[in-house]
């Protein structure tokens, strides 16, 4: 009679353990640095201390919520989700020994949004700030990028190069003190179109271009950048940069905005005139080493403020405003 219990109740105990659910993920996690442990669930009573793992055990559309302030590490986007901190103190990503602040490599079809966090390098510095791979779309919004001092060729604030066509945004934002290009747009193969926009962006202090627009991989994709109410001060090299390199084409419309104490040029472009071209409107190129230089095509609708600069504030080439 044991010998026939006995292996009975082990498959009970099998079948058992075999049908436990696996822990579900949730619409909305939340992160917290005081009460936060990577062994919770990452709901609101019992968070995780990460962005990953709460990542992790965030459904695609769902939130990441910041509860109070601290450093929650780095973290690999591969879904479409939110990561929010609305105004509970920093909510940060420490950079450091060449790694990235957040990677974005989500599928074609995914929005991922950023808000209210500050990447920062510190000690060795850090690989980039935030890098976007993939995704449909990427919004940066109310974020802090700053001190990524790590080898030159790295050190990159925000680096856009994205496999799939997409579209990013990066609104009230500051990029800062950077070793590398401050904010970079380009693609990573053929085919591809990204658009980007930038408002109310500052690119200060980089030991780079404060704003690269570069398509410098994949025949046919294009590269279309539209910068409104923002500015690059201060960088050792350049202020705002179209170049092609590539099969494709790069843009660049600036308006009301600011290329100012840049150690080259205030503008740049680089590339035949019919595919890398650089429009600007209603800003002020002041104090740079130079006022702008271009192989491509430069034109502005000659309300401009092109004042104290290195090289006599040569005028930009003008296009008449359609009627």
């Amino acid at each position: 009679m044991k010998a026939t219990i006995a292996p009975a109740l082990a498959l009970a105990a099998l079948l058992s353990f075999a049908a436990a659910p696996a822990e579900a993920q949730l619409s909305r996690t939340f992160v917290s640095n005081a009460l936060g442990n990577d062994a919770n669930n990452c709901d609101r009573p019992t968070p995780c201390r990460t962005f990953q793992r709460a990542h992790d055990n965030t459904l695609a559309g769902g939130d990441i919520t910041v509860l109070d302030p601290g450093g929650y590490g780095a973290v690999t986007i591969t879904r479409g989700i939110s990561i929010i901190n609305d105004g509970i103190g920093e909510g940060g990503v420490l950079v450091s020994g060449g790694a990235t602040g957040i990677t974005v490599a989500a599928g074609s079809s995914d929005a991922v949004s950023l808000r209210g966090l500050t990447i920062k390098g510190i000690g060795s510095g850090g690989g980039n700030g935030i890098v976007f791979n993939s995704g449909k779309s990427l919004i940066i919004e109310n974020c802090a990028v700053r001190t990524l001092t790590t080898i030159p060729g790295a050190g990159i604030g925000i680096f856009v190069r994205p496999s799939t066509s997409a579209t990013v945004t990066v609104t009230n934002t500051l990029v800062a003190q950077n070793v590398g290009v401050g904010i970079w747009f380009s693609v990573a193969t053929s085919a591809v179109s990204l658009n980007g926009v930038l408002d109310r962006v500052a690119v200060y202090d980089g030991q780079s271009s404060g704003v690269l627009v570069d398509q410098e991989s994949g025949t046919g994709s294009n590269v279309q950048v539209t910068a409104v109410d923002s500015i690059a001060a201060g960088n050792a090299s350049d202020g705002f940069v179209v170049q092609r390199t590539g099969g494709g084409t790069a843009s660049l419309v600036l308006t009301r905005s600011t290329s100012a104490n840049n150690t080259a040029a205030g503008l740049r472009v680089i590339g035949a005139s019919r595919f890398a071209s650089l429009t600007v409107g209603e800003s002020t190129i002041t104090g740079n080493g130079s006022s702008w230089s271009s192989s491509g095509t430069l034109q502005s609708y000659g309300d401009n403020n092109v004042i104290a600069n290195s090289d006599g504030n040569p005028a930009i080439p003008t296009v008449i405003r359609p009627k």
